[in-house]
C-alpha cells in the first residue's frame, strides 16, 4: 500500500510538470465546506504535438488574509515549485483589487519571457458577471416573485402532480422548474428562459392555487412576464458570450473583441 501510494504520487507530480517553453496559467481563490480556503492555479499550454492542454497545477490553503501580497507569494511559491517561473506568458485573473495589487508584485518576478505589456489579462467571464450582476439588482423584486411561485410549485409533490395533470389537461407538456443559485447568475438566465414558454400555464395554476389575502395583488402580473421576455434578451447574450469564452480546449483572447 505505501509503495503504490508513493508510486501513484510520484506519477501525479510528474504529470503536473510540463516541458512547454511557454505557460498561460489562471488562479482563483475557492472556498470549502470546512471554511478554509484555497488558491488554485490552472496552467494552459501548447503540446509537443501541438494540442492545447490543461492541467491544475496545484491547490493550496491559503488561511491568512486576501491580500495582493498573500495572493502574489503563493502563486509564485507553485510557479517556483514547477520551474515555471521563466515561461509565464499570461497570467488570467479577476478583477479584484486583491488580484491587481498581486500582479503588480508577480510582474516584476515573471516577465521574462514576454515582457509586462500583455502580462495580466483580466478574466472576461467575471466582467460579464459583475454587469449581470448589477443589472439584476435592478428587477431584484421580479425575480423573487418568480423564486416565490418555483418554491410554491415544488414545496409538496401532490403540488407537482397537480401542475402535471394541468398540464396533460390543456395539451401542454409538463416540466420541473429549477430555482436559480445566488452565486450563479447563469441559473437565474436559465430559470427565467424554461419559464417562458410555459407563461400561461404556469400562470393559471400559481393563481388558482396560491393562498392570497382579499385585495392582495397577484403574485404574477402581466409585468412579471413583459420583464421576463425582455431581460431574456439581455441575458442571452451574455449568456452566450460567458459560454464561448469559457471554452478549455480552444483559444479565447481572439473573442474578446
Amino acid at each position: 500500500m505505501q509503495q503504490t501510494t508513493t508510486r501513484d504520487l510520484v506519477k501525479y507530480y510528474a504529470d503536473r510538470h510540463t516541458t512547454a517553453s511557454s505557460v498561460a496559467f489562471t488562479s482563483d481563490i475557492w472556498s470549502g465546506n470546512a471554511k478554509e480556503d484555497y488558491l488554485i492555479l490552472v496552467a494552459q499550454f501548447v503540446s509537443s504535438d501541438w494540442q492545447l492542454e490543461k492541467r491544475i497545477l496545484e491547490l493550496r490553503l491559503i488561511d491568512v488574509s486576501h491580500s495582493g501580497e498573500n495572493i502574489a507569494e503563493r502563486v509564485l511559491a507553485v510557479l517556483d515549485d514547477f520551474g515555471l517561473t521563466e515561461k509565464v506568458v499570461s497570467v488570467t485573473l479577476d478583477n479584484a483589487s486583491a488580484n491587481t495589487s498581486s500582479i503588480n508584485i508577480l510582474s516584476p518576478k515573471i516577465y521574462g519571457y514576454v515582457g509586462t505589456l500583455f502580462l495580466h489579462q483580466r478574466c472576461a467571464c467575471h466582467i460579464i458577471n459583475l454587469i449581470v450582476k448589477s443589472g439584476l439588482k435592478r428587477i431584484s423584486a421580479y425575480l423573487e416573485s418568480f423564486r416565490t411561485t418555483i418554491s410554491f410549485l415544488n414545496s409538496f409533490n401532490q403540488r407537482i402532480a397537480a401542475y402535471k395533470t394541468y398540464c396533460i389537461a390543456v395539451n401542454e407538456r409538463p416540466r420541473k422548474f429549477a430555482l436559480d443559485m445566488d452565486v450563479r447568475w447563469n441559473s437565474t438566465y436559465l430559470m427565467l428562459k424554461h419559464l417562458m414558454p410555459h407563461k400561461q400555464s404556469f400562470s393559471v395554476f400559481i393563481q388558482t392555487h396560491y393562498p392570497r389575502s382579499p385585495g392582495e395583488p397577484m403574485l404574477l402580473t402581466e409585468t412579471h412576464w413583459y420583464i421576463d421576455e425582455h431581460i431574456l434578451t439581455f441575458l442571452e447574450l451574455l449568456y452566450d458570450s460567458t459560454c464561448a469564452l469559457s471554452a478549455v480546449y480552444d483559444p479565447t483572447s481572439p473573442l474578446y473583441n
